[in-house]
This record gives structure tokens, C-alpha cells and sequence, in this order.
């Protein structure tokens, strides 16, 4: 009964996905900054560089976010990011930031708008790390993707 269990659940997780990792590193290349009161500011960053992912892919990268805090803790937060491959395909990502995940440098992307080529990503979910050195940031993110999707991405090398 435990051996049923066991490969049931394993064939129930291959069905919901594949892993789909993207490292992005990049400058910070706009940072201002509107401090209202200790533990209390407003904060827009805009990040631009690169990646690469599991699939072989690379190309360009570039992120907006903004950050609100109020009382050392988040107001509001909101971060886009455009991902262009090396064919030129784009997609964009939108995501979020609790207090909480904020200071443990993690956050949620999905993917809100592709190209028609890579459309069976829209709506993914990404969990995403991410730490700074100075004006550097690294970012490893991991998202769960349908076939559909893998194939769609294995064409981008084409």
C-alpha cells in the first residue's frame, strides 16, 4: 500500500510540472529614495542586466520595483520584469513582496505577458532568491512549467 502511495504521488508531481531555472544578474542602475522618518520611505529601483536558464537560453534582463515601508514594515511592493531572450522574445513578469519575504530576500513573479511563441507561460508561477552586493544583484529563481511550456522554450535556441 505504501509502494501505490509512494509512486502515486511521484507520478502526481511529474504531472504538474517541470523545475525551470533562471539565475539573473544585474546593476542597479536607478536608485532613489524618499526617506519620510526612520523605518518609513519610499523606494524605486531599476535593475538591468542578464541570464541564462536551465534550458541553454540566455539574453537580457531589466526590473522596475517599488517599495513602500511604513513603520520598518511593507506597505506596499511591486516589481516588473522584462526577459528578453536571444531571439528577441520577450516576456514580462509581475510580482509582489510580504514584509516577511522581504526580509528573507524572497519573492513570487508570474508570468503575465508573452510572446505569441512562448504563450503556454502566462500565468506561471516563479519563486525567486534574491541578494545584493552593493549595486549587484543576484537573483535564482524556479518555476514549475508544463510541457507545453518546456517545448515552447526549447525552440527559443532554434
Amino acid at each position: 500500500m505504501k509502494l501505490l502511495i509512494l509512486a502515486l504521488t511521484f507520478f502526481s508531481i511529474n504531472l504538474l510540472g517541470k523545475d525551470y531555472f533562471i539565475d539573473f544578474h544585474a546593476k542597479n542602475i536607478i536608485n532613489e529614495k524618499h526617506d519620510y522618518s526612520k523605518g518609513n520611505y519610499y523606494n524605486i529601483l531599476k535593475l538591468d542586466g542578464s541570464f541564462t536558464d536551465s534550458l541553454g537560453n540566455y539574453g537580457n534582463f531589466n526590473a522596475l520595483a517599488s517599495v513602500e515601508l511604513k513603520n520598518s514594515k511593507i506597505k506596499q511592493h511591486f516589481v516588473s520584469a522584462e526577459i528578453t531572450y536571444q531571439n528577441e522574445t520577450v516576456i514580462y513578469a509581475q510580482g509582489s513582496r510580504t514584509s516577511e519575504e522581504f526580509e528573507q530576500g524572497t519573492g513570487i513573479l508570474i508570468i503575465s505577458s508573452t510572446h505569441k511563441s512562448l504563450n503556454e507561460l502566462i500565468g506561471t508561477k516563479c519563486i525567486y532568491g534574491i541578494n545584493f552586493f552593493k549595486s549587484t544583484s543576484f537573483t535564482s529563481t524556479k518555476c514549475n512549467i508544463s510541457d507545453a511550456s518546456e517545448k515552447q522554450l526549447m525552440k527559443v535556441k532554434d
